[in-house]
């Protein structure tokens, strides 16, 4: 490794992709608040609430499918751009949709074009910035949080102005025309790419796998916690859909500030596996007091627990994940992008299976099952064979 290399500088390419991350998160993270509204909006099931976070990640698996072939052909600067236009478009169309045939097709949309922008920024930041990518993605994060702590905060004021929820999936077109004017000259190539033939070659190790696993789990019990935490709080601590939607900015303030505390701690020299213990542990505290229902005060400080330790989980696994698979850095955030599409569909979709048959507080330990078997995938993860990061 060169000096240079383990130098971290926010260059442009890293602003752009931490741009282009936060657009995406604000309309992933839309999802969470907007669904129940929509729901009431067209008089939908919990579980054909679920579908449209279903169908998303569908489209995410689909993307999946052909990435790495678009970003040879275009480069990570043309599909990053398509992508972010695609999504923009995807959510104008979940604005003026009047009925569930195009909503569910906007959440597709959102949910191919979303992936393409997800897989391209932390495949990019990886390459980019080599063995300082722990703290690379961590911050992106951490903007991503930011985004994220918006879409709530957003969908509120226009819910209390009398708007309704609809204006605010107009905002990321706003967001991608104004990135494009700042940063379209931006060619966005890592600095630490490494040949072609070194990252398409080799076998993915068991470490790498197991810690593939960890990021699907983790994010599999943070879209319970995003989809489910409001109707959460309207069944066990009589909170309206209007008050839980707001009450979840708490979530995302929490991971906010658990990413942007996560950004120090991931340039200091402490072990990944030891952070991603700790917050676990946090996740679960967070979660149980929720689950228990009691009191408004209660319930409202547990989501910010929990925001506080999910904030870091995904980023710690994917930077473990991508340590394990040593030079294959395309391939090892492509298919952990997979399992994180097919994690994002299946949790909330089992949870509104559940909820519409047993109610939603009872569905609601899916989630502790999830943390159980993510602390269980750390663990195991730990025994692999250490692996040898690519070299500038």
């Amino acid at each position: 490794m060169s000096v240079e290399a383990a130098v971290f500088v926010r260059d442009r390419t890293t602003r752009l992709s931490y741009g282009g991350l936060a657009i995406y998160a604000y309309v992933l993270y839309a999802l969470g608040p907007l669904l129940p509204l929509l729901r009431s909006d067209l008089d939908l099931s919990y579980a054909l609430m679920s579908a449209h976070s279903a169908v998303f990640a569908g489209g995410a698996i689909v993307a999946n499918g052909f990435v790495e072939r678009l970003t040879g052909a275009y480069g990570y600067r043309g599909v990053l751009w398509a992508s972010l236009c695609a999504l923009a478009g995807g959510s104008v169309l979940l604005a003026v949709g009047q009925n569930v045939t195009l909503t569910l097709t906007a959440a597709a949309v959102m949910g191919v074009s979303g992936a393409l922008v997800q897989t391209t920024v932390l495949t990019v930041l990886a390459r980019h910035h080599g063995f300082e990518r722990k703290r690379a993605i961590v911050e992106a994060n951490a903007a991503a949080s930011a985004a994220a702590l918006a879409a709530p905060l957003l969908i509120g004021a226009f819910q209390t102005a009398g708007a309704g929820w609809r204006p605010s999936m107009l905002l990321p077109l706003a967001a991608t025309a104004g990135l494009y004017a700042v940063m379209r000259r931006e060619s966005l190539r890592p600095r630490t790419a490494v040949p072609d033939e070194t990252v398409a070659t080799g076998r993915l190790s068991r470490s790498y796998w197991l810690r593939a696993a960890l990021c699907g789990t983790v994010v599999g019990a943070e879209f319970c916690l995003v989809f489910y935490a409001s109707p959460q709080l309207t069944d066990a601590v009589g909170l309206s859909t209007g008050q839980a939607t707001t009450a979840l900015s708490l979530f995302f303030a929490g991971t906010l500030l658990g990413r942007l505390a996560g950004s120090r701690l991931a340039a200091s020299e402490a072990p990944t596996e030891r952070l991603a213990l700790a917050a676990l542990a946090v996740t679960a505290v967070g979660f149980t007091a929720l689950w228990a229902g009691g009191s408004v005060p209660v319930a409202l400080a547990a989501l910010l627990v929990a925001g506080l330790g999910i904030a870091n989980l995904f980023p710690l696994a994917l930077s473990l994940a991508v340590e394990a698979a040593g030079d294959r850095t395309d391939q090892a955030t492509t298919r952990v992008q997979l399992l994180v599409s097919v994690a994002i569909m299946l949790a909330p979709l089992m949870l509104g299976a559940l909820s519409d048959r047993f109610g939603v507080s009872r569905s609601f330990a899916v989630e502790g099952v999830l943390l159980a078997a993510a602390t269980v995938l750390l663990l195991l993860g730990r025994a692999g064979p250490p692996q040898t990061p690519y070299t500038s």
